[in-house]
């Protein structure tokens, strides 16, 4: 029931019903990081969408030897989700700030869930259109303020 709370947080999920809630939940995994665990690497395959459920963690990528840092993640926030519309390699490593948990969701996971209902399909996707956006417009945001 805990990670249906989780889940029912994410705009991901937003506006489905108890019900889709629990499929999905049945179908997440669960991991814990200490602190400076490292959850992706940049540059490795990407298979899954990760939800915040404990914790705090951070996007970086290298460049030249040095870090540069991208967003800090809260619980009930994703990261990961590129891996969900494609196969491309990480864009950015994601690592653990503080001690943590998060949901897994891997994309053959996501695929099944898709394929249950039309309805679920558009609600699913039409948020996660709109997390993209949200997350795409703030990245534009942080751009201008290097400008």
């Amino acid at each position: 029931m805990e990670n249906i709370a989780i889940l029912k947080k994410m705009g991901l999920f937003d506006g489905l019903d108890a019900m889709e809630l629990i499929q999905i939940s049945k179908r997440v995994g669960h991991h814990r990081y200490k602190k400076g665990g490292l959850v992706i690497r940049e540059g490795d395959r990407g298979e899954s969408l990760f939800v915040v459920k404990a914790g705090q963690f951070r996007a970086y990528v290298t460049r030249a030897g040095n870090q540069q840092d991208l967003a800090v993640f809260q619980p009930g926030e994703t990261f990961g989700e590129l891996a969900l519309i494609d196969a491309a390699p990480r864009s950015a490593s994601v690592e653990a700030l503080t001690a943590g948990e998060v949901l897994e969701l891997q994309a053959a996971e996501f695929r099944e869930i898709l394929s249950h209902s039309v309805d679920l399909r558009l609600k699913i996707k039409d948020n996660l259109i709109a997390d993209l956006v949200a997350k795409l417009r703030r990245t534009n945001d942080r751009l201008l303020h290097l400008l």
